[in-house]
């Protein structure tokens, strides 16, 4: 191409066609000037699409981190249930001497405890690195900075200041108890402190009274897990599809495989009814004289246990998680309240099936 150039320049100067030469020379300047042009485009769009491919890779890493803090709140949740009906037979007094003795666990549940361990570090990476988004990226990076921003600080509040209840706690029994030293060694009972424990745990004036303030200031930091993992798990969904990649099924469950929680839910001493509803997505609604006057989303747990979420009202109120109670038949009886330690008629108090 280049030689071509060069035999149309030497042939206009032989020609002395001076006017014609200098016109070829612009034109030639021209499609030089032009030829950059097209080259910086063309390197400012792969850089574009390199920036863009590293802003959809950072996505990527938040949405794995997004998985990992899910399964980190779900291991916390877990404990809270497999605490919940210890704390309602301790605190309603329904155990005696020989449960403590037959079951151990009734006494070390009290004082089982860990962090959450939220993540963020994939997150302030896309914050540093977050190039050019489109309005969809923008918009999911504007809730996941409230996510790791506010909702994650609260939480990290939280797990201080449990922490803090905890070993404010076990430092009164270690000061009073001189049996204290021996349980820590194997957390776990001896013939020679099992009685001064059972008697602790069912006399002690202050005990109960001490295991009913950890309790509340669980459920406090529960509602609040719950109110993280159900964003989270909203972005998390929202940036698959945003990403076209698979879904983790095991936190997105199926919505049809429920339909047996749908129906009409209502306490033996209350008028206010509770409505399980929905086709594609299920809706928690209470009733009150047969008018709605309040809604949550409800999202299956696991199999016997969903959680409630209303993003119309912030706060620690309205959310939270319900055990299903089902008959041998597998019919569902009824729902429980988790963190509710209230009785109705001597047991505790479950909203029954009515329809």
């Amino acid at each position: 191409m280049l030689h071509f150039f060069r035999k149309i320049r030497q042939r206009l100067l032989t020609e002395n066609r001076f006017t014609k030469y200098l016109l070829y020379a612009v034109g030639e300047i021209i499609l030089l000037v032009i030829g950059i042009l097209i080259a910086i485009q063309v390197d400012n769009w792969n850089d574009e699409r390199i920036a863009a491919d590293n802003t959809k890779q950072l996505f990527k890493e938040v949405s794995d981190e997004l998985v990992q803090n899910i399964k980190n709140i779900d291991r916390l949740i877990d404990l809270n249930l497999a605490k919940d009906s210890l704390y309602f037979k301790v605190l309603n007094r329904k155990v005696g001497p020989e449960d403590y003795e037959t079951n151990p666990k009734l006494f070390l549940f009290a004082f089982e405890w860990y962090r959450t361990g939220l993540m963020d570090e994939d997150f302030d990476a896309l914050i540093a690195e977050k190039n050019n988004l489109t309005e969809l990226q923008d918009s999911l990076f504007s809730e996941l900075k409230d996510l790791y921003g506010t909702r994650k600080y609260n939480t990290d509040q939280d797990d201080r200041m449990i922490n803090d209840a905890h070993l404010d706690w076990r430092d009164r029994i270690a000061n009073e108890q001189p049996w204290w030293s021996n349980y820590v060694k194997s957390w776990g009972y001896t013939d020679e402190n099992k009685d001064k424990i059972i008697e602790y745990a069912l006399t002690d004036p202050i005990y109960l009274n001490k295991l009913a303030e950890v309790r509340s200031r669980e459920g406090g930091h529960l509602n609040g897990i719950i109110w993280f993992r159900t964003k989270a798990l909203n972005l998390y969904n929202r940036i698959a599809e945003m990403l076209t990649i698979k879904k983790d099924t095991f936190l997105l469950k199926d919505i049809t495989k429920y339909d047996n929680i749908k129906g009409v839910y209502k306490y033996d001493n209350e008028e206010n009814k509770w409505a399980i509803q929905g086709e594609n997505e299920l809706k928690f609604k209470l009733f009150v004289k047969d008018s709605l006057v309040e809604e949550w989303d409800i999202h299956p747990y696991d199999n016997t246990h969903v959680l409630f979420y209303s993003k119309d009202r912030p706060g620690t109120d309205n959310v939270g998680i319900c055990r299903v109670v089902s008959g041998e038949n597998g019919k569902v009886l009824g729902l429980i309240t988790i963190l509710d330690m209230r009785e109705i008629n001597g047991n505790r108090a479950m909203a029954k099936k009515i329809e």
